[in-house]
């Protein structure tokens, strides 16, 4: 095979590039595994967003993205530090809602923590599948929404 001297960087740049196509495919953590936590409000997408952001804030959370229309919210929780020297945790959530039917609305939310405090492993971030957050969160939002508010999981003919 005769391989002139010019193509040799193009060969070796395409060589690279296969190497590393699956790269960006393969899951940090197990979080493609856990699934967000859901439930119903029998309130419109616009309501349940505006009261879900503000449940936020009261919670210490700073909202890092807010799309009404898409129905995204994103927060982060405030630095807690550990009783171990520049140990720390912190809480991210991830909100989506959709409307699941008139005046009906679902929310689904997923929390991650991170946390850091061995200098050989350095920070770790985790999606959790059951943490008192979840029901803080909800529980909450049910609350300012006021009475008969939450809808059973097959609301709007959506199951969980």
């Amino acid at each position: 095979m005769n391989i002139r001297l010019s193509s040799a960087p193009l060969l070796v740049m395409a060589s690279i590039s296969f190497l590393l196509i699956g790269c960006g495919t393969t899951p940090d953590s197990v979080e493609w595994r856990v699934k967000p936590q859901s439930n119903y409000y029998a309130r419109d997408k616009a309501e349940v967003f505006e009261t879900l952001q503000e449940v936020l804030e009261t919670f210490g959370y700073e909202i890092t993205k807010s799309a009404a229309a898409a129905g995204v919210l994103e927060a982060q929780g405030r630095l807690l530090e550990s009783k171990v020297r520049g140990a720390a945790r912190q809480y991210f959530v991830t909100a989506k809602l959709r409307e699941v039917g008139e005046g009906e609305t679902g929310v689904e939310l997923l929390i991650h923590e991170a946390m850091e405090g061995d200098f050989k492993v350095g920070a770790t971030k985790t999606a959790l599948k059951e943490h008192g957050r979840y029901d803080s969160i909800f529980s909450a939002l049910e609350s300012r929404l006021g009475e008969d508010s939450w809808l059973p999981s097959t609301a709007g003919g959506v199951s969980p």
